[in-house]
């Protein structure tokens, strides 16, 4: 039976198959996840990985620190080989943050397998871009095709300039709403929050995927924890397997979520359309952004806006209860 002849019985089946992609589907992940090899976390990676199977995950991306733990094998659920490439010291010089250097990188999907933890810092390195592009080559070296940098508001020590500076050296990820780090990621009065960095990087015409992330350290039930699992993930549109889950990543076919389930986002005929999965339970609000700016609100389950022919449109979903899900910027 042809998806038409399915169509045609059961209604629209989702974006994919309009799509002409029949294999691919909606699979949700975390890309910054630590276990018991981190130094700061007590769970084995198979308690880990039991978690986010029990909680319905698709696939995770195991960052512990300063090293690539071996991911092993695990039905059921994909699991990406990283490290998070971590410099903790103070005297970072510059205008921006407190003094204090907190360099946090992803590699994710990395080929080489180092033996323990690694050392790739350099302590007596003062300036933050220095930092971060060591830490962009360390990345590359360990064979990661993608690049995320993590929580980059955590004392204050990210600025757009310096964001569009780590674009244009590698960066494809930045993490927009980290949910241990809920106040960093919002700003105050005196530094842009991480979603104001994002569109003034996007607005001179780089591309830069927003990702929210648990960076769970603790897996007690009901979230408990210092650093729990479960607030932040994204949602790729992709086959179900490691490559192809990499691939959506670099492209930016994924979703950022902290609790809303979206059933399409998608470019559709020079539109950006965007459409939550019903629930009775809460109302939804869909904001449409361009070079910063909110252009259109919609007070539903769907909405579409036009794709500008200069500049960009990215989307906001807002939940009753605060949830959120981000919509990736498109481009004509």
């Amino acid at each position: 039976m042809s998806a038409l002849t399915l169509i045609a019985i059961f209604g629209s089946i989702g974006p994919w198959v309009a799509s002409a992609k029949p294999a691919e589907e909606w699979l949700r992940g975390s890309t910054h996840v630590h276990a018991q090899p981190s130094g700061d976390s007590t769970v084995p990676v198979e308690g880990v990985v039991r978690w986010y199977a029990d909680h319905k995950y698709d696939f995770i991306v195991l960052t512990d620190h300063n090293r690539v733990t071996d991911p092993g094998n695990h039905p059921g659920l994909i699991v990406l080989p990283g490290s998070e490439l971590t410099h903790n010291r103070n005297g970072c010089d510059g205008p921006i943050g407190d003094g204090t250097c907190r360099i946090h990188v992803n590699a994710v999907g990395c080929t080489a397998r180092p033996v323990g933890k690694f050392a790739w810092t350099d302590y007596h390195e003062k300036d933050r871009f220095a930092l971060y592009a060591k830490a962009f080559d360390t990345a590359v070296s360990l064979g990661a095709p993608l690049i995320q940098v993590n929580h980059p508001n955590w004392h204050w020590g990210m600025t757009p300039e310096l964001l569009a500076r780590l674009v244009d050296r590698g960066a494809k990820l930045v993490e927009i709403a980290n949910s241990q780090f809920q106040t960093w990621n919002a700003g105050d009065p005196d530094h842009p929050s991480l979603e104001s960095q994002w569109d003034a990087v996007l607005s001179t015409g780089a591309m830069l995927w927003g990702v929210a992330s648990d960076d769970a350290h603790n897996y007690e039930p009901a979230g408990g924890g210092k650093y729990p699992a479960g607030g932040g993930w994204v949602v790729v549109h992709a086959r179900r397997n490691p490559q192809a889950i990499l691939d959506a990543l670099s492209a930016g076919r994924f979703y950022a979520s902290t609790g809303v389930t979206l059933s399409r986002a998608e470019a559709d005929n020079d539109e950006l359309v965007v459409k939550v999965e019903p629930d009775a339970n809460h109302t939804y609000t869909i904001e449409f952004i361009e070079q910063g700016k909110v252009v259109s609100t919609e007070n539903g389950l769907s909405g579409r806006r036009q794709i500008p022919r200069d500049g960009y449109v990215r989307a906001v979903v807002t939940r009753d209860d605060g949830k959120k899900a981000w919509v990736q910027p498109v481009r004509r």
